[in-house]
């Protein structure tokens, strides 16, 4: 009866692919013969939302490309945006990579970063003009001549001006020495096979500050647009052009300005609706237990948690959430029994993506809160959701005697008014009918309701190791 939570994927290092149950060899694979087919520099974005496996997946290529001995760099923007300049985040991630190099391609790669450290003062940034006051006041404090103050601000305003364009003009001589001493570092890295590209994986960009997410994209491909160089970008587009447009507007155009610094793009699949919820419940050590049958159902309780899992679209990190959850209520409460887990894991879903519809479940709000979720359920549903297995059926009617109880109401009134409201057709009523005819005798009140959110409230207090 030990409690267990989510742990991190393991990437095996001579089997990256070992924990895999998702299936990402053949994407990895193909994407693998995609990048090495091009000799120039290029930006590929994998973009996927927040809580899809993007890490993991880029992980397990990183480790794949280390076992085809191709180079890599892995780059985790997010906890390098404290720094004020993205460029000397960047070289200096590449600097710590060089530790991995062996032999003369060691010696070698330090000597060019040595160049590099030298060459990249002149790409850093310029002085904010909001330091020239700072200045002032440091080299002027004693001045209280409001003209001399005046004209020592002046005098240091013209200074600071003719340095940022010398540095700009020294920039731009010195570009072409900068992208040559990285090509000559990438052949370091690629054993001086000039066919091996170096592949710098950028992580978690969508999360970082809007500036220095912007400063990674422009410095990526401006500074490091040489042959040979391929940067992998793990982002959620959609979030990243959030934090474009704070900085731009909200009338930006972010799809167009992308394209000037990603080259491809790559829509990381959806995985398939059973593979991870099999995976964690083995993990946690729950399939056992969701292995019972509810007496009114022929299908487990893991087979109706998948179906409401991939209904409600949960995300892989909301998946975990939810089966860390479902674990502590069903090792250490017994207030929830085997007919209504259902409930519970409905519950639990409204907890991690509808917070407000989830809080509003009370004594005193019976009828608003049923009506709020059965409406929630029917806006999942799509033209292409399976449901011949009856199971939101079930879950729909149990909701339905909790404010219509078969002893005060007719199943058929019940479910005429529910399919009148929905507008739905007749295949979805005598699925409701089979239904009520399977749970007669289980209706649920709002007490029982209460009780399995008390029970997922006592789980969500206990803190995991």
């Amino acid at each position: 009866m030990s409690l267990k939570k989510c742990q991190q994927v393991e990437i095996d290092a001579a089997d990256p692919f070992k924990n895999d149950v998702l299936d990402r060899k053949a994407n990895i694979e193909i994407l693998t013969q995609f990048i090495t087919s091009y000799e120039q520099s290029i930006v590929l974005c994998i973009d996927a939302g927040w809580g899809q496996g993007k890490t993991t997946f880029i992980r397990m290529w990183q480790q794949y490309l280390k076992n085809q001995n191709i180079p890599t760099i892995y780059f985790n923007a997010w906890e390098s945006d404290y720094t004020d300049d993205a460029l000397i985040a960047l070289i200096g991630e590449i600097g710590l990579s060089i530790q991995e190099l062996v032999g003369e391609d060691k010696t070698t790669a330090e000597k060019i970063m040595g160049h590099l450290y030298k060459l990249a003062v002149n790409f850093t940034k310029a002085a904010a003009p909001a330091m020239v006051n700072l200045i002032i006041k440091a080299v002027c404090g004693s001045l209280t001549d409001a003209d001399e103050v005046s004209k020592a601000s002046g005098n240091l305003s013209e200074s600071l001006v003719k340095e940022q364009i010398t540095k700009y003009e020294e920039s731009r001589k010195t570009l072409g020495n900068f992208k040559g001493a990285l090509s000559e570092l990438a052949r370091c890295y690629a054993d001086g096979d000039a066919h091996k590209p170096l592949v710098i994986f950028i992580d978690e960009l969508d999360r970082c500050r809007p500036n220095f997410a912007i400063e990674v994209l422009e410095k990526a491909k401006h500074l490091f647009n040489v042959d040979n160089i391929i940067f992998v970008l793990a982002t959620d587009k959609t979030q990243l052009g959030h934090s474009i447009r704070a900085v731009y507007g909200q009338g930006l155009d972010v799809n167009g300005y992308l394209r000037r610094f990603i080259d491809f793009d790559y829509l990381l699949p959806s995985p398939v609706k059973s593979d991870y919820i099999d995976s964690l419940s083995k993990q946690l050590g729950l399939s056992e237990d969701l292995n019972i049958k509810p007496p009114y159902h022929n299908y487990t309780l893991l087979n109706i948690l998948k179906d409401i899992t991939h209904l409600y679209k949960l995300t892989l990190r909301e998946q975990e959430a939810l089966c860390n959850i479902l674990s502590i209520v069903m090792r250490t409460i017994n207030q929830v029994i085997t007919e209504e887990y259902t409930l519970l894991f409905l519950l639990i879903i409204l907890k991690l993506k509808f917070p407000d519809l989830y809080k509003s479940l009370n004594r005193d709000n019976k009828s608003n809160f049923i009506s709020d979720v059965l409406e929630n359920i029917n806006s999942q549903y799509s033209s292409d959701t399976d449901n011949d297995i009856y199971h939101f059926e079930f879950l729909e009617c149990m909701l339905l005697s909790v404010i219509r109880p078969a002893s005060q109401f007719s199943y058929e009134e019940t479910i005429d008014d529910y399919v009148r409201k929905y507008k739905l057709n007749d295949v979805k009523k005598q699925k409701l009918i089979h239904s009520f005819n399977m749970v007669k005798g289980f209706e649920i009140t709002i007490r029982d309701l209460l009780r399995i959110k008390n029970a997922i409230e006592i789980s969500t207090s206990f803190r995991l190791n």
